[in-house]
């Protein structure tokens, strides 16, 4: 039978897990697939060149519906994956896979612009680009965030693919301002640039219809314990943080001066929940050919 594969988020807690033996512990024969983490994302090539920076409509919500529940088509991608819980809300209602109920993660987001910016509160942001990933957490924490300061007509989100590629448009200078999150956050922070406002926001885990739930739940459970580890001890912990940020930016940053990152939350992601997510969305027709009454119910698409 095949290793149960985890995809890296970006967070500590699976390094962490792995280390001390605690999926292990819960008996979880699994693979955690490094090559399918954001350590492997190339450099934005209009980083590097005079061209314009195109729109990338390709997210993480399209990634799911091209893995059919795994986050993406690169070989062994993950039984078990996480992305911003709008997505992963979304692609379970059409039952793309099965959203995990039990537990959901918060990660630290903001938007930022450069030290030199003339942006220094969000009514600045009017009408100016913010990178975000489409369909992705980036995308809807910014529009829900900027709704507070700003008329919706006055939000305008340049779609800019990955996080690390807005990492890579940022520092090259090509975007005027950008929403990251997590590792991310932490690197442009310490490259002097400053936050405008915080987009903090919720992510959700997402398993493929054929993935085991019994190993789900092996695997949530290791997470969760080396969550207290990670609150605890941070300090002996932030060293993977390396193994998630792409080769080209690991000289350049102190991930001893990093926050924890995505923390997982042992709480329900309750149906009361899930339904306002989902009107939250469709209020805003974020998904073109998706109706409100598509899909199924909480019942189904969600492990709860």
């Amino acid at each position: 039978m095949a290793k149960f594969t985890i995809q890296p988020h970006g967070r500590l807690n699976d390094w962490v897990a792995d280390e001390k033996g605690y999926f292990a512990d819960e008996g979880l024969d699994y693979f955690l697939n490094i090559d399918a983490s954001y350590k492997t994302v190339d450099m934005l090539p209009e980083a590097t060149s005079d061209a314009p920076i195109k729109d990338n409509l390709h997210g993480a919500f399209e990634r799911y519906a091209d893995g059919g529940g795994r986050k993406g088509t690169v070989e062994d991608a993950g039984d078990v994956s996480c992305a911003c819980h709008w997505t992963v809300n979304q692609s379970a209602k059409l039952n793309t896979g099965v959203m995990y109920g039990k537990a959901y993660s918060i990660c630290d987001a903001a938007i930022v612009v450069p030290g030199d910016s003339d942006v220094l509160v969000p009514d600045d942001l009017a009408n100016i680009d913010v990178a975000v990933g489409f369909h992705s957490g980036s995308h809807y924490s910014a529009q829900q965030a900027l709704e507070s300061f700003l008329d919706p007509k006055d939000i305008a989100l340049k779609f800019v693919g990955t996080s690390w590629s807005r990492v890579d448009a940022a520092i090259a200078r090509k975007i005027p301002a950008v929403n990251v999150w997590g590792p991310q956050l932490y690197l442009m922070e310490q490259k002097g640039f400053r936050r405008i406002v915080s987009t903090t926001f919720m992510m959700a885990f997402m398993f493929a219809n054929d993935a085991d739930p019994d190993n789900v739940e092996k695997y949530m459970r290791g997470l969760i314990r080396a969550q207290t580890d990670i609150d605890a001890e941070p300090e002996k912990y932030k060293k993977y943080f390396l193994t998630e940020i792409p080769d080209r930016y690991v000289d350049q940053v102190d991930v001893r001066r990093f926050g924890n990152g995505e923390r997982v939350v042992p709480q329900p992601y309750t149906q009361k929940m899930f339904e306002r997510t989902q009107s939250w969305m469709h209020e805003r027709d974020l998904f073109d050919d998706i109706k409100l009454e598509d899909g199924v119910a909480y019942a189904e698409a969600v492990h709860s």
